[in-house]
């Protein structure tokens, strides 16, 4: 792990200077941080305090102050807070069975603010059916463990159609983990990845695909009355609590991704890692796997399909215009004026969202988002 925590800053250093947008100071205009993609709280506190200490020193720092060497980092570079990256929201995926209190400790002192919690499910027959380590009682533990370190915005995972589950099942987990305080909770189907442990032996107690819709509308009304906005397709938030970094990603904004198959969209460009671990820890700065440059009419319709992923916010065609230009946006919201003829979007003045009823049916909203030819221009 302590390997990797290098490729990972001997990776982050080759983005300094190119590429990235500075603030007025003069650094890098870094607003969220996401560690995730994977088990983060495996890393244990001295590698996270060594990753993050070396992110926020190296992505700041010109070559002239010795931005080489890993020994003698500043303490004043250190972390979010002082000045090293200032971010608005800085995250930490976890798993419940591996977020002891001195990690915890740990996070909270190099000032991640937020948490997101790999919980699933709360019973702990689904759990087990699926091959989680952890218990429904660890998941609860975990997440007072965070409280009482002084994380207040944490997030939870859960997931739907889990083998055997039911509308009680599922409600238990929702009780809990909004009684518990919670101002965030992702919620996603199960699917089966093709050469997972599940999909090569599926259990015979999956719910149906029809079943998995049911529980996902009475998880949805459930969740909006305990005053939760379903601002996101798989994603609800008390007001004011919504994931800042993934917003990012669906008001097509940019990001730099560091590490094995983690993907980047910055000026335009948008450029991933390899998957493989051993290429990138023999040599982290030579694993991109491809780069593409977006022409201004893609990225419009990009962003205007990622855009009707934010259910309350919608997509709002004069904005998207304004950014792009009449040229770039015409034929887009000809095929959005007559998806909202068809009833698959609501148009309110310029603005297109996607209606409740098809929330679990709007991948095919996307791909006509996205085509040019399922309806030419006459």
């Amino acid at each position: 792990m302590s390997s990797y925590v290098q490729a990972v800053l001997q990776e982050a250093r080759e983005y300094y200077p190119s590429f990235l947008r500075r603030d007025l100071k003069g650094e890098l205009s870094v607003q969220t941080l996401y560690l995730g993609g994977g088990t983060p709280s495996l890393l244990g506190p001295q590698n996270l305090q060594t990753l993050i200490n070396g992110l926020s020193y190296r992505l700041v720092s010109s070559p002239s102050t010795g931005e080489g060497q890993d020994e003698g980092i500043p303490q004043k570079r250190a972390g979010f807070k002082g000045e090293g990256l200032r971010t608005v929201e800085s995250t930490l995926e976890a798993n419940p069975e591996s977020a002891t209190p001195e990690f915890l400790r740990t996070a909270k002192n190099l000032g991640f603010n937020r948490l997101s919690f790999g919980v699933q499910s709360l019973s702990d027959a689904e759990l087990q059916s699926v091959g989680r380590i952890h218990t429904a009682a660890q998941a609860i533990n975990a997440i007072k463990l965070a409280q009482k370190t002084g994380f207040e915005n944490i997030s939870a995972d859960l997931i739907i159609g889990m083998p055997g589950q039911t509308w009680n099942s599922l409600q238990s987990s929702l009780e809990a983990l909004t009684g518990l305080g919670l101002p965030h909770l992702s919620v996603y189907c199960l699917s089966l990845e093709t050469g997972t442990p599940l999909a090569l032996n599926p259990p015979d107690n999956l719910p149906s695909d029809d079943a998995q819709a049911e529980l996902f509308a009475q998880a949805r009304a459930f969740l909006l009355d305990k005053g939760f906005i379903h601002y996101e397709i798989s994603n609800f938030a008390r007001p004011g609590f919504e994931c800042l970094h993934n917003l990012n990603y669906w008001r097509g904004g940019e990001y730099l991704g560091l590490g094995p198959a983690a993907a980047s969209h910055i000026n335009n460009r948008r450029f991933k890692n390899k998957n493989d671990l051993d290429a990138y820890l023999q040599n982290p700065t030579g694993q991109v796997e491809y780069v593409e440059t977006l022409n201004p009419k893609d990225k419009a319709a990009e962003e205007a399909m990622l855009r009707l992923r934010l259910l309350e916010e919608g997509l709002n065609t004069n904005e998207l215009t304004a950014k792009f230009g009449p040229a770039n946006t015409s034929e887009i919201i000809r095929r959005l004026d007559m998806m909202a003829q068809e009833s698959l979007l609501l148009k309110t003045g310029s603005t297109y969202r996607i209606p409740s009823t098809h929330i679990l049916t709007s991948n095919p909203i996307f791909s006509r988002v996205l085509a040019d030819n399922i309806y030419p221009s006459p």
